[in-house]
C-alpha cells in the first residue's frame, strides 16, 4: 500500500529524512509552514503535524486524509475541528514529554523561588547583591493530571524532597506521590499546596477548571504553574489573584490564546514568569517522537491500523458516527 503524506513542519526535512528510509513506498510532501501548502488538498492520505499548527482551514482542505499523526501528546485542536470526519485515525506523541515536562516544571519552580527575574537585571546592571531564595525541600506540590507527564513531574518534585499529593479523576496509587485526591476536590488539594501545578490538557471537562475558587483556596505564599493547557485556566481570575496578593506567583509556559497579546497585564507582573509554550520544544524532540511516527507509518501502510501506536479514543457519539460511515 501507498500513501500520500503531507508532513507540515519547521523541520519536516528531518522526519522525511527518515520516512524515506523505512518506508519508501509513502510519498511525501513537505512544507515548513501553512503559506507553502498548496489550495488542493484532496489527495493526501496521511497529514503529520502538530495541532497547533494547523487551523481548521486547511483541516477542510484536507478532505479525503484517512490518518492523522499528531507530533504532540495533545490532539484537542484536531477533536475540536468540525472537518476532521469521525473515520480518521488519530494518534498521538504520547509517552515521550515525561522528560520534557518534568524539567520545563523545575524550571519554572526554581525561576520563581530563585527571583529570576530580579538575578538577571542584577547581573545585568552590574549589581552584586545577595538575595534570599526559598526551598523546594519540604515544601508541597500538587500535581493535577497525573498521566505520563505528570507522574514524571512528581517523581522528580519527590527526588527533590517534597511532599508530593496527585489529582485526578482516576485515584490509584503511584510511586512518589504521598496520596491522590480526586479532581471533584480540587480546591481542596489546592488549599495544601505550595505549588500548584497544572498538566491538563484540553478536554471539554477541563475548560476553565482552575477558576477564582480554586486560587480562593490557595495559600497567598503559594505558587501556580501551568505547563498542561491555557484553556484550562479562567485568565481574568488568575490575573485577579496574582494582583491582588492571593497567591505568591505564577510561572506560565501555556495560555488560553497563543501567542501571548502584547498587553494581556501577565507580561508586566513581578510575580509571573512567562515562557512561550516551549515545554516541549527541546532540541532533541525529532529523537524521541521518530519511532513513533515511523513505526505508525509502517503499520499503516500495512494495513495494520489495530498495532499502531497511541490511537486516539475518540468520544462515544464520534465513534458511534464512525462505526456507521
Amino acid at each position: 500500500m501507498s500513501a500520500r503524506v503531507l508532513i507540515v513542519d519547521i523541520h519536516a526535512d528531518i522526519y522525511a529524512q527518515n520516512l524515506r528510509q523505512e518506508c519508501p513506498e509513502a510519498e511525501l510532501h513537505l512544507v515548513k509552514n501553512l503559506s507553502e501548502l498548496p489550495e488542493n488538498l484532496s489527495h493526501i492520505d496521511v497529514l503529520i503535524a502538530f495541532g497547533t499548527s494547523i487551523n481548521d482551514d486547511v483541516l477542510r482542505r484536507l478532505s479525503n486524509v484517512k490518518w492523522i499523526q499528531s507530533l504532540a501528546t495533545g490532539v484537542d485542536h484536531f477533536l475540536r475541528s468540525p472537518h476532521v470526519a469521525p473515520s480518521v485515525l488519530i494518534t498521538s506523541g504520547r509517552g515521550i514529554h515525561g522528560s520534557m515536562m518534568r524539567e520545563m516544571t523545575v524550571y519554572l519552580m526554581l525561576s520563581l523561588t530563585h527571583d529570576a527575574r530580579r538575578r538577571a537585571e542584577d547581573q545585568k546592571n552590574h549589581v552584586w547583591q545577595r538575595r534570599l531564595w526559598t526551598l523546594l525541600y519540604e515544601k508541597t506540590a500538587v500535581v493535577v493530571g497525573i498521566g505520563v507527564a505528570g507522574t514524571d513531574i512528581g517523581k522528580l518534585l519527590h527526588g527533590f524532597g517534597m511532599n508530593v499529593i496527585g489529582v485526578s479523576r482516576s485515584v490509584r496509587d503511584i510511586p512518589g506521590f504521598a496520596s491522590v485526591m480526586p479532581t471533584g476536590e480540587l480546591a481542596a488539594a489546592a488549599a495544601k499546596a505550595d505549588f500548584l501545578v497544572n498538566v491538563l490538557p484540553a478536554s471539554p471537562d477541563n475548560i476553565g477548571l482552575f477558576d477564582a475558587a480554586v486560587f480562593a483556596a490557595m495559600k497567598p505564599s503559594a505558587y501556580f504553574i501551568n505547563v498542561g493547557r491555557g484553556e484550562t485556566v479562567d485568565e481574568e481570575a488568575l490575573i485577579a489573584a496574582l494582583r491582588d496578593g492571593k497567591i505568591a506567583g505564577a510561572g506560565l509556559d501555556v495560555f488560553r490564546r497563543e501567542p501571548l497579546a502584547p498587553n494581556n497585564a501577565l507580561w508586566d507582573m513581578p510575580n509571573v514568569v512567562v515562557t512561550p509554550h516551549v515545554g516541549g520544544y527541546v532540541a532533541e524532540y525529532e529523537d524521541y517522537v521518530m519511532p513513533i511516527v515511523v513505526e505508525n507509518m509502517r503499520h499503516f501502510l500495512a494495513g495494520r491500523r489495530e498495532r499502531m501506536r497511541n490511537i486516539v479514543a475518540r468520544p462515544a457519539a464520534v465513534a458511534a458516527a464512525a462505526a456507521k460511515a
